[in-house]
Protein backbone atom coordinates (compact mmCIF):
# COMPACT_ATOMS: atom_id res chain seq x y z
CA UNK A 1 0.00 0.00 0.00
CA UNK A 2 1.96 3.24 -1.14
CA UNK A 3 1.13 7.05 -1.48
CA UNK A 4 -1.40 8.98 0.43
CA UNK A 5 -4.58 7.63 2.40
CA UNK A 6 -7.90 8.28 0.80
CA UNK A 7 -9.92 8.75 3.78
CA UNK A 8 -9.57 10.54 7.05
CA UNK A 9 -9.29 7.32 9.07
CA UNK A 10 -6.28 4.95 7.73
CA UNK A 11 -3.79 2.91 9.83
CA UNK A 12 -0.64 5.08 10.40
CA UNK A 13 1.59 1.94 10.11
CA UNK A 14 0.54 1.16 6.78
CA UNK A 15 1.25 4.90 5.73
CA UNK A 16 4.51 6.27 6.78
CA UNK A 17 5.02 9.81 7.58
CA UNK A 18 5.20 12.25 4.69
CA UNK A 19 8.58 14.03 4.69
CA UNK A 20 8.58 17.23 3.02
CA UNK A 21 11.28 19.92 1.30
CA UNK A 22 11.23 23.16 2.47
CA UNK A 23 9.66 25.05 -0.27
CA UNK A 24 6.85 21.96 -0.55
CA UNK A 25 6.40 22.77 3.50
CA UNK A 26 5.87 26.54 3.73
CA UNK A 27 3.62 26.24 0.60
CA UNK A 28 1.37 24.32 2.68
CA UNK A 29 1.08 26.15 5.88
CA UNK A 30 0.54 29.05 3.70
CA UNK A 31 -2.40 27.19 2.10
CA UNK A 32 -3.73 25.57 5.42
CA UNK A 33 -4.11 29.52 6.58
CA UNK A 34 -6.06 30.45 3.48
CA UNK A 35 -8.33 27.24 3.87
CA UNK A 36 -8.56 28.07 7.61
CA UNK A 37 -9.22 31.63 7.37
CA UNK A 38 -6.25 32.06 10.03
CA UNK A 39 -4.19 35.22 10.60
CA UNK A 40 -1.79 35.67 7.79
CA UNK A 41 0.95 37.00 9.92
CA UNK A 42 0.87 34.52 12.66
CA UNK A 43 4.15 33.05 13.45
CA UNK A 44 6.11 29.89 12.02
CA UNK A 45 8.11 27.65 13.79
CA UNK A 46 11.03 25.23 13.15
CA UNK A 47 11.12 22.09 16.05
CA UNK A 48 14.26 20.89 15.93
CA UNK A 49 15.15 17.30 17.86
CA UNK A 50 19.05 17.13 18.40
CA UNK A 51 21.80 13.99 19.16
CA UNK A 52 23.54 15.64 21.70
CA UNK A 53 26.22 13.12 22.60
CA UNK A 54 29.83 13.83 22.13
CA UNK A 55 30.95 10.06 22.78
CA UNK A 56 32.82 8.85 25.07
CA UNK A 57 29.73 9.35 27.71
CA UNK A 58 29.80 13.42 27.46
CA UNK A 59 27.32 15.20 26.07
CA UNK A 60 26.70 18.89 24.22
CA UNK A 61 25.92 21.29 27.38
CA UNK A 62 22.59 22.99 26.93
CA UNK A 63 23.12 25.77 25.07
CA UNK A 64 21.41 29.24 23.90
CA UNK A 65 22.44 31.63 20.82
CA UNK A 66 22.41 34.74 19.45
CA UNK A 67 21.96 34.87 15.22
CA UNK A 68 21.29 37.87 12.94
CA UNK A 69 18.16 36.06 10.28
CA UNK A 70 18.89 37.44 6.80
CA UNK A 71 15.26 38.50 7.05
CA UNK A 72 14.40 39.66 10.24
CA UNK A 73 10.56 39.79 12.00
CA UNK A 74 10.81 41.32 15.06
CA UNK A 75 9.84 44.56 15.37
CA UNK A 76 10.68 44.86 19.29
CA UNK A 77 14.56 45.65 20.11
CA UNK A 78 15.79 43.60 23.12
CA UNK A 79 17.21 45.46 25.56
CA UNK A 80 21.31 45.13 26.70
CA UNK A 81 23.39 45.83 28.96
CA UNK A 82 27.32 46.73 28.34
CA UNK A 83 29.45 46.11 30.78
CA UNK A 84 32.83 48.17 30.47
CA UNK A 85 34.90 50.39 32.89
CA UNK A 86 36.02 52.79 30.03
CA UNK A 87 34.57 56.06 29.88
CA UNK A 88 34.73 56.56 26.55
CA UNK A 89 32.86 53.07 25.57
CA UNK A 90 30.40 53.42 27.85
CA UNK A 91 29.48 56.59 25.69
CA UNK A 92 29.93 54.59 22.54
CA UNK A 93 27.38 51.98 24.21
CA UNK A 94 24.67 54.75 25.16
CA UNK A 95 25.00 56.37 21.26
CA UNK A 96 24.74 52.47 20.20
CA UNK A 97 21.40 51.96 22.05
CA UNK A 98 22.61 50.57 25.23
CA UNK A 99 20.00 50.37 27.87
CA UNK A 100 22.60 50.62 30.58
CA UNK A 101 26.66 50.83 30.58
CA UNK A 102 28.57 50.93 33.42
CA UNK A 103 31.11 49.18 35.26
CA UNK A 104 31.14 47.77 38.37
CA UNK A 105 28.80 50.19 39.53
CA UNK A 106 26.23 47.93 37.85
CA UNK A 107 26.69 44.93 39.44
CA UNK A 108 24.68 45.50 42.84
CA UNK A 109 22.26 47.21 41.02
CA UNK A 110 21.29 44.23 38.87
CA UNK A 111 21.76 41.48 41.98
CA UNK A 112 18.81 44.15 43.72
CA UNK A 113 16.84 43.48 40.50
CA UNK A 114 17.09 47.36 40.25
CA UNK A 115 18.85 46.81 36.78
CA UNK A 116 16.84 44.63 34.25
CA UNK A 117 18.27 43.67 30.77
CA UNK A 118 17.26 40.96 27.82
CA UNK A 119 21.04 40.52 27.49
CA UNK A 120 24.10 41.00 28.54
CA UNK A 121 27.34 42.05 26.91
CA UNK A 122 31.10 42.85 28.16
CA UNK A 123 34.63 44.36 27.09
CA UNK A 124 37.33 41.39 27.87
CA UNK A 125 39.04 43.51 30.55
CA UNK A 126 36.25 43.44 33.01
CA UNK A 127 35.31 40.09 32.97
CA UNK A 128 37.25 38.63 35.93
CA UNK A 129 35.08 41.69 38.30
CA UNK A 130 31.95 40.12 36.75
CA UNK A 131 31.88 37.20 38.53
CA UNK A 132 29.64 37.97 41.39
CA UNK A 133 27.19 37.80 38.62
CA UNK A 134 27.32 34.46 37.49
CA UNK A 135 24.80 32.59 39.54
CA UNK A 136 22.14 35.52 38.51
CA UNK A 137 22.27 35.97 35.24
CA UNK A 138 23.25 32.15 35.00
CA UNK A 139 23.05 31.88 30.89
CA UNK A 140 22.94 35.42 30.15
CA UNK A 141 26.29 35.87 31.72
CA UNK A 142 28.69 37.35 29.14
CA UNK A 143 30.78 34.51 27.22
CA UNK A 144 33.04 34.61 24.18
CA UNK A 145 31.51 31.84 22.77
CA UNK A 146 28.23 33.32 22.48
CA UNK A 147 29.75 36.73 21.29
CA UNK A 148 28.81 38.54 24.27
CA UNK A 149 32.78 39.32 25.06
CA UNK A 150 34.51 41.16 22.55
CA UNK A 151 35.95 44.72 21.32
CA UNK A 152 33.24 45.95 19.21
CA UNK A 153 30.64 47.19 21.27
CA UNK A 154 28.19 48.55 17.78
CA UNK A 155 28.15 45.29 16.45
CA UNK A 156 27.68 43.57 19.47
CA UNK A 157 25.09 45.59 20.43
CA UNK A 158 23.19 45.30 17.03
CA UNK A 159 23.58 41.26 17.11
CA UNK A 160 21.73 41.30 20.63
CA UNK A 161 19.20 44.31 19.95
CA UNK A 162 17.75 42.87 16.77
CA UNK A 163 19.23 39.15 16.32
CA UNK A 164 16.91 35.77 17.46
CA UNK A 165 17.67 33.84 20.55
CA UNK A 166 17.45 30.10 20.11
CA UNK A 167 18.56 27.62 23.26
CA UNK A 168 17.17 23.93 23.82
CA UNK A 169 14.41 23.26 25.80
CA UNK A 170 15.52 23.60 29.85
CA UNK A 171 13.22 20.27 30.47
CA UNK A 172 13.75 18.11 26.76
CA UNK A 173 17.28 19.22 26.78
CA UNK A 174 17.71 16.89 22.94
CA UNK A 175 15.33 19.71 21.74
CA UNK A 176 14.79 23.05 20.55
CA UNK A 177 11.91 25.19 19.54
CA UNK A 178 12.09 28.55 17.72
CA UNK A 179 9.92 31.05 15.89
CA UNK A 180 11.55 31.84 12.47
CA UNK A 181 9.62 33.88 10.78
CA UNK A 182 5.75 35.46 9.87
CA UNK A 183 3.43 33.31 7.53
CA UNK A 184 3.22 36.37 5.25
CA UNK A 185 6.89 36.43 4.59
CA UNK A 186 7.88 35.52 1.21
CA UNK A 187 8.40 31.56 1.03
CA UNK A 188 11.75 32.02 0.24
CA UNK A 189 13.06 34.40 3.08
CA UNK A 190 10.96 32.06 5.00
CA UNK A 191 13.82 28.87 3.81
CA UNK A 192 16.64 31.19 3.95
CA UNK A 193 16.08 32.45 8.17
CA UNK A 194 15.11 28.51 8.64
CA UNK A 195 18.47 27.44 6.61
CA UNK A 196 20.30 30.37 9.06
CA UNK A 197 18.71 28.75 12.41
CA UNK A 198 20.50 25.11 11.07
CA UNK A 199 23.42 26.11 10.79
CA UNK A 200 23.64 27.81 13.63
CA UNK A 201 22.40 24.67 15.51
CA UNK A 202 24.67 22.88 14.12
CA UNK A 203 27.92 25.04 15.14
CA UNK A 204 27.47 23.79 18.59
CA UNK A 205 29.22 20.17 17.78
CA UNK A 206 31.33 19.22 15.52
CA UNK A 207 30.52 17.91 12.17
CA UNK A 208 32.68 14.85 12.12
CA UNK A 209 30.20 13.36 14.97
CA UNK A 210 27.84 13.29 12.86
CA UNK A 211 24.31 14.90 11.85
CA UNK A 212 23.37 16.78 15.01
CA UNK A 213 19.84 17.35 14.33
CA UNK A 214 17.85 14.26 13.59
CA UNK A 215 14.33 15.40 13.00
CA UNK A 216 12.98 18.62 11.79
CA UNK A 217 9.20 19.54 11.79
CA UNK A 218 7.88 23.23 10.38
CA UNK A 219 4.78 24.66 11.44
CA UNK A 220 2.27 27.54 12.10
CA UNK A 221 1.14 28.92 14.78
CA UNK A 222 -2.20 27.27 14.26
CA UNK A 223 -0.93 24.12 12.20
CA UNK A 224 0.29 20.79 12.79
CA UNK A 225 3.82 19.62 11.90
CA UNK A 226 5.03 19.13 8.85
CA UNK A 227 8.35 16.75 8.47
CA UNK A 228 11.08 18.29 6.55
CA UNK A 229 13.66 16.48 4.87
CA UNK A 230 16.46 17.54 6.56
CA UNK A 231 19.50 15.58 4.79
CA UNK A 232 19.80 18.72 2.06
CA UNK A 233 19.58 21.46 4.80
CA UNK A 234 22.68 20.12 6.96
CA UNK A 235 25.94 21.63 6.46
CA UNK A 236 28.94 19.64 5.16
CA UNK A 237 32.19 19.58 7.08
CA UNK A 238 34.00 20.68 4.14
CA UNK A 239 31.26 23.28 3.37
CA UNK A 240 32.27 25.15 6.61
CA UNK A 241 35.86 24.99 6.84
CA UNK A 242 35.91 26.91 2.87
CA UNK A 243 33.35 29.18 4.32
CA UNK A 244 35.91 29.96 7.49
CA UNK A 245 38.69 30.53 4.92
CA UNK A 246 36.34 33.13 3.26
CA UNK A 247 35.48 34.58 6.27
CA UNK A 248 39.13 35.44 7.22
Amino acid sequence: MEGEPEDDVYLKRLYPRQIYEVEKAVNLLKKFQVLDFTNPKQGVYLDLTLDMTLGKKKKVEPFASVLSLPYPFISEMSKVAVFTGNASEIKIAEENGAAFAGGTNLIQKILDDEIQADFYIAVPEIMPELNPLRKKLKTRFPKFNRNSVGRDIPKMLELFKTGLEIKVDEERENFLETKIATLDMPSDQIAANLQAVINEVCRQRPLNLGPFVVRAFLRSSTSEGLLLKIEPLLPKEGETKESDKKAV
